[in-house]
Formats: structure tokens, C-alpha cells, sequence
């Protein structure tokens, strides 16, 4: 430990001495209560300095990675709303947080923007390319002739 590191720590233990004995007259008392705390904060370096141990450096267990996705990553068969092709989930092995989670894999799909295949960065598989995923059925407009006062046009 260098003096930088004991000089910390006595700044540390006097703060502390201080919290403790603001209700004492004397800076005697102070000063004693730091070198108690100070001499605690170093207690472990002490002994450490009196009997070097080297510790080869712990491998650390790969982390676990938990999906709390409702849907196990990999597993469902998707297919592309548009042209029936396989969806493939990306969720798993992304190279980019702006890459798809879903995509379709026909490169001449053309459902998705700008000309692209069907791609979708929901966390969860959108209900669309689910399997026996049944269309939804979309509202039709009214005619502007049929619609009446207070009347919604849809």
C-alpha cells in the first residue's frame, strides 16, 4: 500500500471520527477514534504485507444467459406473411442491434420496406408469421356519401 492509499484512508477514518464524536468537546477524543478506524481499514494490509500469498487469477464461469423471451429462440417454424417462406429468428446471434430479429430468408420478397424482404425488430415473434397465424381483417373505409353527422369514417 502506497501513501496515497494511507492517506485516503486516514481522510476516511478522521471524517468518520469525526461523525462519531461531534457531540465530544475534545479533539483528543477525535483524533484517537481515527486512529481506531484507521488502523481497522489497514488491519487487512498489515497482515497481508507480513505473508505475501499469491492467488492464481480465478477463471470465471462463462454467465448464463436467461431468455425471458415467451418463445424459445430458434425453435418455432415462422413463415413470411407475404410469400409463405421460411422467418428466420436472429434473436440469438445478431451481429447489430440494428439488424432484424426476424427476416424472411427468400432474398425476392419484397413485404418488407423499400423493396427488402419481410423483416421485423420485434423482441417477440409478431403474431403475423406465427404458424396458423390466421390474416387479420382490416377495417374497410366508409364512402364519404354513406357517412352521417358524429359518425366515425371506418
Amino acid at each position: 500500500m502506497d501513501n496515497k492509499d494511507k492517506l485516503i484512508s486516514r481522510q476516511v477514518a478522521l471524517k468518520g471520527a469525526v461523525e462519531l464524536a461531534k457531540d465530544s468537546d475534545t479533539i483528543d477524543e477525535v483524533l484517537a477514534t481515527a486512529e481506531i478506524i484507521q488502523n481497522w481499514i489497514l488491519s487487512p494490509f498489515s497482515k497481508q504485507a507480513e505473508s505475501p500469498v499469491v492467488n492464481a487469477p480465478m477463471t470465471q464461469p462463462s454467465p448464463q444467459i436467461h431468455n425471458e423471451s415467451q418463445s424459445p429462440v430458434g425453435q418455432a417454424e415462422f413463415k413470411c406473411p407475404a410469400c409463405a417462406s421460411k422467418v428466420y429468428d436472429n434473436r440469438a446471434d445478431k451481429k447489430s442491434d440494428k439488424s432484424p430479429n426476424f427476416k424472411c430468408g427468400n432474398k425476392q420478397c419484397t413485404a418488407g420496406n423499400n423493396g427488402f424482404p419481410y423483416a421485423s425488430w420485434s423482441d417477440e415473434p409478431p403474431a403475423e408469421i406465427m404458424p396458423n397465424a390466421k390474416p387479420q381483417e382490416l377495417v374497410q373505409p366508409k364512402s364519404l356519401d354513406d357517412i352521417t353527422e358524429n359518425e366515425a369514417p371506418f
